[in-house]
């Protein structure tokens, strides 16, 4: 399988599938909130380790070991491999496009018709607690102090189902200055949070500190520090 193909219907199922069948004592999440998750760990301004970001994704426990009772190493490596390929295929398309289709529930009521209004967003919601998720196990964001960031991620907590006094009032002042108008809008300005975050983690973490020199350049000419009594091109230049 091409590593950049992007994942199908049918292996986005399978990754729900997969998720579902890990054994307890694991507590994973499905598909959309591991899409917030993933999503999460890419607007990083450091790079974090599979190791890491893998064990979260199965609650507090850990990455379960392949081979425990109920999960077998092939369903083990294939969940990883689906997982890793989402992980790219987002960060190629905020990379390469400035955009990427997030995994987003189409809400339906008791008849199998559409929701409209407010209710269309909870799917949103799902993949912005899977985004928090990230952000409550990685702080690093949050932590580097960045310009745009706070603004950003309250346009993305205005999703979340479960808001506390603080981000009820935010959510409130968006909604009024900048109303959603529907499902499609709302899963735009995600993308365009999520793209503009990670532009801001990748400079960050792309940042080349100005090297200070403690002592001033010798030239090659010049006498050797080291006392030698040579020329530095013939002592320690020389090299």
């Amino acid at each position: 399988m091409n590593p950049k193909t992007a994942l199908s219907d049918e292996e986005i199922h399978e990754i729900d599938m997969l998720l579902a069948a890990v054994p307890a004592p694991y507590e994973t999440v499905d598909a959309v909130i591991l899409d917030g998750y993933l999503a999460g760990v890419l607007v990083q301004p450091v790079e974090i380790p599979e190791e890491d970001w893998l064990g979260p994704i199965f609650g507090t426990e850990g990455a379960p070991k392949p081979g425990i009772p109920g999960w077998t190493e092939e369903q083990h490596n294939r969940l990883i491999e689906l997982i890793t390929r989402r992980k790219n295929e987002i960060q190629r398309g905020i990379l390469e496009d400035g955009w990427f289709d997030p995994i987003v529930p189409m809400i339906e009521d008791d008849d199998g018709k559409p929701v409209e209004g407010d209710e269309a967003m909870q799917g949103v919601g799902y993949w912005a607690a899977g985004f928090e998720w990230a952000l409550a196990n990685f702080p690093q964001l949050e932590d580097a102090a960045l310009p745009g960031v706070p603004d950003l991620l309250d346009s993305i907590w205005r999703h979340l189902p479960e808001q506390d006094e603080t981000q009820q009032a935010m959510t409130k002042a968006l909604n009024e200055e900048h109303p959603l108008k529907n499902l499609d809008e709302a899963i735009e300005a995600l993308v365009f949070d999520v793209v503009d975050l990670t532009q801001i983690g990748t400079a960050e973490r792309l940042k080349v500190e100005t090297v200070v020199r403690e002592q001033p350049k010798v030239g090659r000419n010049d006498p050797c520090p080291c006392g030698s009594g040579r020329k530095y091109k013939h002592c320690h230049g020389a090299n």
